[in-house]
């Protein structure tokens, strides 16, 4: 196996590192899979035996690498997955923002290792450092490949846009003070609710006037808990009880440059958050319902 990329536009660089620290806050460990066409960092359940990812992040290489040259195990396997520590891989990343180039490698130390060289510029000089990091991985066997693809959810019941994620992020941040948990709840008329209840209060944000995406509805509410609100057709409301917590950690992502952020629901069932930048870098997140 051979891995070699080299980046040298100060955007990419920019926004690489921005996605890698964001990941960094979601998860201690993330296995990173590298193709011909895309790099994809992916999270599981607390990274504890077979589950579906969390976190889906897929990045074009074209894209971000001037350079990109990659040999798998054989033509049938051409992809190459790595297990690595999310936290070595931003803390590595952080001199990024100021570089003249990164060129990324996979080498044999005492261990395997993502190998970064990166090129500074010298603030008292015209010559130019460089800074090398070995950041040890783990090759995940070809027999585990297979805990490591896209989940594949039912269709959601709607899909609709989401307001700023650091107007969202205060919102949520405060509501975590009083409740673990958040109602997210959404219309086919553009409306979204964040919800909590407690012993003493309940609160309720909503944003309106929102891009509706897609709606199969209408949503059958039979043994729902929504509440019946009279100027509103609640076949046309869906919503999902998530931890307020991961909702949270991925609005941290709003440090990535973003043109929209789309939140999907499988009614009572799943939250699908998916955030789409211009470079066609595409993160999913995944948060499993809580249902009483």
């Amino acid at each position: 196996m051979k891995f070699r990329g080299i980046m040298i536009d100060a955007g990419p660089m920019r926004e690489f590192t921005n996605i890698v620290t964001t990941i960094s806050k979601l998860s201690k460990e993330c296995v990173l899979r590298l193709s011909d066409d895309k790099l994809y960092f992916i999270v599981s359940e607390d990274n504890s035996g077979p589950a579906p990812p969390v976190l889906w992040c897929e990045i074009p290489q074209v894209v971000f690498f001037s350079e990109y040259q990659m040999i798998g195990i054989d033509e049938e396997h051409k992809d190459i997955y790595l297990s690595v520590i999310s936290a070595n891989l931003a803390k590595s990343l952080v001199t990024l923002k100021s570089a003249k180039s990164l060129k990324i490698k996979l080498t044999k130390k005492q261990c395997p290792c993502l190998t970064l060289e990166i090129e500074m510029q010298s603030v008292i000089s015209q010559q130019s450092r460089q800074v090398t990091h070995d950041i040890p991985v783990v090759v995940v066997p070809r027999k585990m490949w297979s805990d490591f693809h896209e989940p594949k959810v039912q269709t959601p019941d709607i899909s609709i846009e989401l307001p700023t994620l650091k107007q969202l992020r205060t919102t949520i941040d405060r509501m975590r003070t009083m409740a673990q948990e958040v109602v997210i709840r959404a219309s086919a008329e553009g409306k979204l609710t964040l919800q909590i209840k407690t012993d003493m209060a309940k609160v309720s944000t909503r944003f309106k006037d929102l891009r509706v995406e897609a709606f199969e509805g209408p949503i059958d509410h039979s043994d729902s808990e929504t509440e019946s609100v009279a100027i509103e057709d609640i076949s046309k409301l869906c919503h999902c009880r998530v931890d307020a917590k991961k909702f949270s950690m991925f609005l941290s992502a709003d440090n990535i440059s973003h043109n929209r952020t789309i939140c999907s629901i499988v009614h009572k069932k799943l939250v699908i958050l998916c955030l789409y930048t211009q470079e066609n870098v595409k993160l999913q997140c995944f948060i499993t319902g809580i249902v009483y």
